[in-house]
């Protein structure tokens, strides 16, 4: 670790910064950490980096320790300096993904390989999840595209539902029809002047619900407006 001054006017190490990670994960010695400390009392940046990843703590707590049997991690240095960099270098935009990379970059640090499964948002902003069953179509009429994402649960079924092409402005809704021809109002959102899956707005919208339904017993979703307008149906 990083070895700094013995008094306020001492020069520190360029790489000073680094240990701000190491000191949220709890991986430094007393007397690193009784160092760093004194550091923290008179650097703002490190002061910032730490409430950026204060919030780590929590999650980290949360998985617990690696098993006994679990082999030792590589060397943190070089994932702990990853780790800071990214915070320093995307604070302010992307916190979604932000923190879901570092949780995984601690787990690493802390813990070493791990059955964890983490959802990351993707460039285009659609998470990575696990789903029994996949179906799209596209609207003819009105061009709307959706794709309903379906997963089932002890409850009934977990629906994603993802629409382009969409302009607004709207209110909508997103309803499942069971194949007995009972229907359930699963989301009910608005679609702003600029709409979802457009020029000029090219990110899809992405809606989640659940419905008290097998997934074997869903026969469509479909996706109105407040006003009666259809905007597209989706058999499963």
């Amino acid at each position: 670790m990083t070895v700094y001054g013995s008094g306020p006017g001492a020069p520190l190490d360029p790489e000073s910064h680094m240990d701000v990670g190491a000191y949220v994960l709890g991986v430094l010695d007393d007397i690193e950490m009784a160092r760093f400390e004194h550091h923290l009392a008179i650097c703002t940046e490190c002061g910032e980096q730490l409430d950026e990843l204060s919030g780590l703590v929590p999650i980290l707590a949360e998985l617990g320790p690696a098993g006994a049997g679990s082999p030792m991690p590589p060397s943190g240095d070089a994932l702990l300096r990853k780790l800071v960099d990214r915070v320093t270098v995307e604070r302010g935009v992307q916190r979604r993904r932000r923190w879901l990379s570092l949780v995984a970059a601690a787990v690493l640090v802390v813990g070493g390989p791990t059955a964890a499964y983490l959802a990351a948002d993707s460039g285009s902003g659609a998470a990575v999840v696990a789903v029994d069953e996949t179906h799209s179509t596209t609207d003819p009429s009105s061009g709307v595209k959706a794709t309903v994402d379906m997963t089932e649960k002890k409850w009934g079924t977990d629906l994603a539902v993802t629409l382009s092409g969409v302009k607004g402005p709207l209110t909508c809704r997103a309803v499942v029809v069971s194949k007995d021809g009972s229907e359930q109002t699963i989301s009910n959102w608005t679609v702003p002047t600029a709409g979802y899956g457009v020029a000029g707005q090219p990110d899809p919208l992405k809606v989640e619900g659940g419905a008290s339904l097998d997934m074997d017993d869903i026969a469509s979703v479909y996706v109105i407006t407040t006003q009666g307008k259809h905007l597209v149906s989706v058999s499963t």
